[in-house]
């Protein structure tokens, strides 16, 4: 994977979290904040994970290892998530723009949450974020479902798609 095409992964992940916090707009608090029985339990939480993982992993990618776990309460509404992951959006663009294809082997050693010592390669870790966001929006696609709110598909293809429209 070049530098370029991890910039085209986050534009692509940018424009997939954009998709899925609006079809999440129309929750009334309730079901927001509903217990699904999930990974996260409700939408809510399962956006402020995925936000949180953004947040952590581009503070990693920094040299950094916080150690704060995802503040869920922190977060009473859709509003409030957006306006945190524009700042972290902001974050990664920049950190993004400045990456070239001879560092993406760069590894970058961390501390997890339970203070266990991991390291990988720049790339990987790069890779493995926007995966991970891609697996908790296909979650959150089923737990609009069974909100009985309608779904959106945030497929790469879809992405290109629009690109060119």
């Amino acid at each position: 994977m070049t530098a370029d095409d991890i910039r085209t992964l986050y534009q692509y992940n940018r424009w997939a979290n954009h998709r899925i916090t609006s079809a999440c707009r129309p929750l009334e608090p309730e079901p927001f904040t509903r217990n699904l029985g999930n990974s996260f339990g409700s939408v809510r939480d399962t956006l402020v994970h995925t936000l949180w993982a953004e947040w952590i992993w581009l503070e990693r990618w920094q040299g950094h290892s916080p150690k704060q776990p995802a503040a869920f309460n922190d977060y009473a509404d859709l509003d409030a998530i957006e306006k945190r992951w524009s700042e972290v959006e902001k974050g990664q663009q920049s950190f993004i723009a400045g990456i070239t294809d001879a560092e993406l082997p760069r590894r970058i050693a961390y501390d997890n949450l339970s203070n266990q010592r991991w390291e990988y390669s720049l790339g990987h870790m790069m890779q493995h974020v926007a995966n991970h966001s891609t697996y908790h929006r296909g979650q959150l696609v089923t737990m609009l479902r069974q909100l009985g709110a309608k779904g959106v598909s945030t497929d790469l293809l879809l992405y290109f798609d629009e690109l060119t429209t």
